[in-house]
C-alpha cells in the first residue's frame, strides 16, 4: 500500500505544481503561447482520468505490475517534463506523468476499497497524504519557479518517485515468495 500511495501522491503533485506563477514561469521559459498554459494542465489531466479508470480495472488483478508501470511513466515523465526544451517534450513528459499517476491513483483506490476493516484508517491517511500532495504542489512551483528555476520541482519529486518503486518491487517480491512458500503445517499430534 505504501509503494501506490506515494506514487498517487507524487501525481497529486505533478498535477498541482504548474498551478499559478509555474505555470507562467515554463511559458516564458520555453516561449510557449499563452494558450499553452491550458494544454500544459490537460495533457496531464486527460490522460490521468482515463488512466484512472484503467488502473482501478486492472490493478484489481495485477496492483503490483500496474503500479510498477505507473511509477515507471511518472519518473520517465517527471523527467522529460524537467528536462524538456520545448512544447513537445513538455507535452509528452505531462501526458506520460498524468497517465502514470492516474494509473497509481486506480490501483490506489482498489487497495484502499480491498483492506477491510483497516479501511477505516487507512483510507483518510492516503486521502490526507494525497492532499497534502495537491496543497503542496502550488506552494512548492510558485516558491521554486521565483527562487531558483520552474524545473526544480519536478527534478526533486524524482527521489520520491525511485523510493516508491523500489517499496513496491519489494513488497511485490514479497508476496510473490508467501504465494510460492507452502502453508505451515501443524505439527503432528503425539501419538498415544
Amino acid at each position: 500500500m505504501i509503494g501506490p500511495a506515494l506514487a498517487a501522491s507524487a501525481g497529486a503533485f505533478l498535477l498541482a505544481v504548474t498551478v499559478g506563477p509555474a505555470l507562467t514561469a515554463i511559458q516564458r521559459a520555453l516561449g510557449l503561447p499563452a494558450s499553452a498554459k491550458l494544454w500544459i494542465f490537460v495533457a496531464f489531466l486527460l490522460p490521468a482520468v482515463l488512466a484512472g479508470l484503467a488502473g482501478a480495472l486492472i490493478g484489481r488483478r495485477w496492483p503490483v505490475a500496474v503500479t510498477l508501470s505507473a511509477i515507471a511513466l511518472l519518473v520517465l515523465g517527471t523527467l522529460l517534463t524537467a528536462l524538456a526544451p520545448g512544447s513537445g517534450p513538455l507535452l509528452l513528459g505531462r501526458a506520460m506523468t498524468g497517465f502514470g499517476a492516474g494509473l497509481a491513483w486506480g490501483v490506489t483506490a482498489v487497495l484502499v476499497a480491498q483492506m477491510g476493516a483497516r479501511r477505516v484508517w487507512v483510507a483518510p491517511l492516503v486521502g490526507g497524504v494525497v492532499g497534502l500532495a495537491l496543497c503542496l504542489g502550488p506552494v512548492a512551483g510558485t516558491l521554486l519557479a521565483r527562487s531558483a528555476n520552474w524545473r526544480l520541482p519536478f527534478v526533486l519529486v524524482v527521489p520520491v518517485e525511485v523510493v516508491a518503486l523500489l517499496v513496491t518491487a519489494v513488497s511485490g517480491i514479497v508476496v510473490l515468495i508467501r504465494r510460492a512458500s507452502p502453508p505451515a503445517q501443524p505439527p503432528p499430534a503425539p501419538a498415544a
